[in-house]
């Protein structure tokens, strides 16, 4: 179980979390990801945890029933750039102990963390191990209940 260490912010780390765009989680995403934190193993590295639980905790919550295209959630298709290499990636968002499928992305790893509610078009920086990072969601497909594939381009 990862205990996170209550600290305050400073006001650099503030303004950072106040720069990042706006993000959407269903509500029970946001139950399953918190559930998640609770119980993973001590392995996970605590900067990538942190950094999840800023983001759900700064997250709208929306009703389950929302587009299932409209924003990146677990379970769906992912395509965007991250910019560290310019390269134009395609995975689904996984839990961790999903990722041996192919083309999978655990929402407890830095890049799976910072994709987390980010719909097509938005893009994200972030700090990760003192350097800067950042990726743009290009496009979301996700299943809706009767297994229709839904696509949605935005714009990078």
């Amino acid at each position: 179980m990862i205990i996170a260490k209550q600290a305050t912010m400073s006001d650099v780390e503030r303004n950072r979390v106040e720069q990042r765009p706006a993000i959407v989680l269903t509500a029970s995403d946001r139950e399953r990801l918190f559930a998640l934190l609770g119980a993973a193993p001590t392995t996970v590295n605590v900067e990538t945890a942190s950094f999840l639980r800023e983001e759900i905790e700064r997250a709208d919550v929306a009703p389950d029933d929302i587009a299932p295209n409209s924003v990146v959630r677990l379970g769906c298709d992912v395509k965007f750039v991250d910019h560290a290499d310019a390269r134009i990636q395609q995975a689904q968002l996984v839990f961790p102990e999903e990722t041996l499928r192919c083309r999978c992305i655990s929402v407890l790893s830095p890049i799976g963390s910072a994709l987390i509610g980010l719909g097509p078009g938005q893009s994200i920086r972030w700090t990760e191990q003192g350097r800067e990072r950042s990726l743009a969601v290009l496009e979301v497909r996700g299943k809706m209940g009767n297994g229709v594939v839904m696509k949605v381009e935005g714009v990078p």
